[in-house]
């Protein structure tokens, strides 16, 4: 028995590293949620040089004062970081708000996205400017309004590693008060990866990928002002993912659960359940990139994993403490 618990330890450590994957998903879009969702006092501010830079060759409200669409907007972190964002097309959209309050949310959607994404966030990325942009949007989720943001033709880079994407739409909507829960959607259509010397990332990485999430409107203040340089373990945020799907050719990967985040992930806790559809299609892709180990340690997977009625494989995963268990059994991911 001993045996076979080290086996499946192995065996998982190469699956997991598709499942934090799918999760840093869920952190994604509600990093992005929170960020947008700070309240405050203040009018709508220009995005500060020590924060970022942000630059739009075109702009224009094609549907009214609830509309803005922009052309080429690039975004690069401030610093010798070299993190940058690029969107062929950018628009934002929700009722009730100017060419102002719309173009702050597009920085800052962006700025989360980019800053998640690449795992740097700028020391200069003042708590004020958060408050002052995103206030707009608050109010307006506390009445029950909803707002989206689409970025067509994206492109990610930090250092050599270019994270792309065809389309991106996320949606937020509210509920009236401030207990009931946000709900938001995040699609992300045609991914792709290049630069990056992780191959497994480079033959496993999603193709396209949803989330829909909810959290409770009166969480996203402590949570928000955690995230934007100020993590305190002490703030603990529910989230609860409805429902998760990534696909990549034939593989399909399913999933949902909830979580308690805080400004630290290791201070963080999750929980759900993640499922697979044509596992074998997935180890035959490792195989065929190269990739041996992974795909040996997954035809090892397969074999604890719990089987379902539509023919899919799925495993019960959590993370606390810094430690991601799967089937209960911690795996050795650091």
């Amino acid at each position: 028995m001993g045996m076979m618990r080290k086996l499946y330890r192995i065996a998982s450590a190469a699956y997991s590293r598709q499942l934090v994957l799918q999760m840093k998903k869920i952190s994604i879009i509600t990093t992005v949620l929170a960020a947008l969702s700070c309240v405050g006092s203040a009018q709508a501010t220009t995005l500060p040089d020590t924060c970022a830079s942000a630059q739009l060759a075109s702009s224009s409200q094609p549907h009214g004062n609830n509309t803005l669409a922009g052309h080429n907007y690039d975004l690069a972190l401030a610093g010798d970081v070299h993190q940058t964002f690029h969107a062929g097309d950018i628009t934002a959209s929700g009722t009730g708000l100017g060419a102002q309050a719309l173009r702050d949310m597009e920085d800052v959607a962006s700025l989360v996205l980019l800053a998640t994404l690449t795992g740097h966030h700028s020391q200069g990325c003042a708590q004020d400017y958060f408050v002052s942009a995103a206030t707009p949007i608050m109010d307006g989720l506390r009445t029950g309004r909803s707002y989206d943001l689409i970025w067509q033709d994206g492109l990610l880079s930090s250092g050599e590693t270019k994270l792309s994407f065809h389309r991106a739409h996320l949606h937020l909507a509210g509920a009236k008060g401030d207990t009931a829960p946000a709900t938001l959607t995040l699609d992300t259509q045609g991914l792709g990866i290049a630069g990056s010397h992780n191959t497994l990332l480079v033959n496993a990485l999603p193709q396209q990928a949803t989330a829909n999430a909810s959290v409770p409107s009166a969480s996203l203040v402590p949570l928000a002002a955690a995230i934007t340089g100020h993590p305190s373990e002490t703030v603990m945020v529910p989230l609860h993912v409805s429902s998760l799907t990534a696909q990549r050719g034939a593989m399909q990967i399913t999933g949902n659960g909830d979580a308690s985040l805080t400004g630290n992930t290791d201070a963080s806790s999750a929980n759900g359940h993640i499922q697979v559809q044509n596992l074998d299609a997935v180890i035959e892709t490792l195989r065929n990139a190269g990739q041996t180990r992974a795909s040996a340690a997954l035809v090892l997977a397969k074999l604890f994993g719990h089987k379902s009625a539509s023919g899919g494989t799925g495993w019960d995963v959590s993370w606390a403490g810094g430690v991601m268990t799967v089937n209960h059994i911690p795996l050795p991911i650091r």
